[in-house]
């Protein structure tokens, strides 16, 4: 009896030991994957995408991680992976730039002040032409505010800011295993794996639909997304891009005519609206529209490769509408809702059923009051470090 209970005593010990160690090296392992991303958004541009750079941490030890990146649209992904021995452990992550802006607003000087009318409110740091803000009165409203710029005024140059050519190539670069699309009930595809592209060459619709993770949706002619759709993470492309009130989902868009946001829409941080207009316009200008009370958490931007002065690109925020993050449109915008964040736009307009104005705005908010973890897309290109936004799967 004593020789069977100094047995399993020492049995005991000896697996007590063992967990202990397994638990330590796990821990360990986690420690590592962690300290890997770290080191990889610190030192990003020393990797090259597709490149899997292995590396012991700290010079010493039998523990390795192994680490790559990957353009996913405007963002990065970044997978770290520890090894000790046959024991792995992973991480990735969703990283960007966090903008180190501190504007509000950005209108050029083009020789015309901006006017203001109704319940308007500029905040924070506001650059304008020389001429600068001016009281309006539209509508049957007065502009009704105590200072016509609740923060600091400063003037602007004659051109807006160029968006790096890098960051535009990111933006639209797509990768992943082509596939036929064919109508499913759900696609999800972990970060671990390859991604996955789906075509279609027409018109692609999608009512209620899961499709979430490492996947791009793209369709020749157009999308639409209805309200029960659950998308989460993934990438869209096509030339029109349609999204039916009531929709609530994270994504990244990349169209080249029109973009629209029914009333009710909410795009999930860290979303992203991209219109980039590729080919000359003759009928109609490119747009992107979000409608009322919909919000969008991110960036949006609104440019042509092929710009026609007389058909600009145009982006309208309607009434109790919210872009919280960065706007940039290269072409005029309609301004009803609330800016939290910055925008950069070479001209405002408005319009009524009694007339269209030029540079006003009409019961509009720009402020910037942003946490500084918030992350957009850095179009100038003038962060240091990437930063996490989220775990992925």
């Amino acid at each position: 009896m004593i020789g069977l209970l100094l047995g399993g005593m020492l049995l005991f010990s000896h697996t007590s030991r063992t967990l202990t160690t397994q638990l330590e090296i796990k821990d360990q392992l986690i420690d590592n994957a962690y300290s890997g991303i770290a080191y990889a958004e610190a030192n990003f541009k020393e990797i090259k995408p597709g490149q899997v750079l292995k590396m012991r941490l700290f010079n010493e030890g039998i523990d390795s991680v192994s680490i790559s990146k990957e353009s996913w649209g405007a963002f990065t992904i970044l997978r770290s992976t520890a090894t000790h021995k046959n024991v792995k452990f992973s991480k990735i992550s969703l990283s960007g730039l966090i903008s180190e802006d501190d504007k509000s607003l950005y209108l050029p000087d083009y020789g015309r002040p901006l006017s203001v009318a109704g319940q308007t409110r500029l905040e924070n740091n506001c650059y304008l032409p020389k001429t600068g803000v001016k009281r309006a009165y539209i509508e049957g409203k007065n502009y009704v505010g105590s200072k016509l710029v609740y923060g600091g005024q400063h003037t602007s140059t004659n051109a807006l800011p160029e968006i790096d050519p890098v960051i535009l190539d990111e933006v639209t670069k797509l990768n992943g295993q082509f596939q036929k699309w064919e109508q499913r009930d759900s696609i999800k595809n972990s970060f671990a794996n390859p991604g996955l592209h789906f075509i279609d060459d027409n018109f692609l619709s999608l009512e209620d639909e899961v499709v979430e993770g490492h996947v791009i949706l793209e369709a020749r002619d157009s999308i639409f997304i209805g309200a029960q759709a659950e998308l989460s993470d993934i990438i869209i492309k096509a030339p029109v891009v349609y999204i039916e009130s009531g929709f609530e989902g994270n994504l990244q868009i990349i169209a080249t005519e029109k973009i629209t946001l029914e009333n009710n829409v909410l795009l999930r941080y860290p979303s992203v609206l991209s219109l980039i207009e590729t080919t000359f316009p003759k009928t109609q200008n490119a747009q992107i529209s979000i409608g009322k009370q919909s919000q969008v958490l991110g960036t949006v931007l609104a440019l042509s490769q092929v710009p026609n002065f007389r058909k600009p690109v145009q982006l309208s925020i309607a009434e109790e509408a919210e872009v919280d993050g960065l706007v940039y449109c290269k072409g005029k915008t309609e301004l009803k809702g609330t800016i939290n964040g910055t925008i950069y736009t070479e001209k405002f307009y408005l319009k009524t059923l009694a007339s269209s104005y030029e540079n006003h705005l009409l019961d509009a908010t720009i402020k910037n009051d942003l946490p500084k973890e918030f992350v957009t897309v850095d179009l100038f290109r003038k962060s240091k470090n990437l930063t996490t936004i989220a775990w992925l799967n």
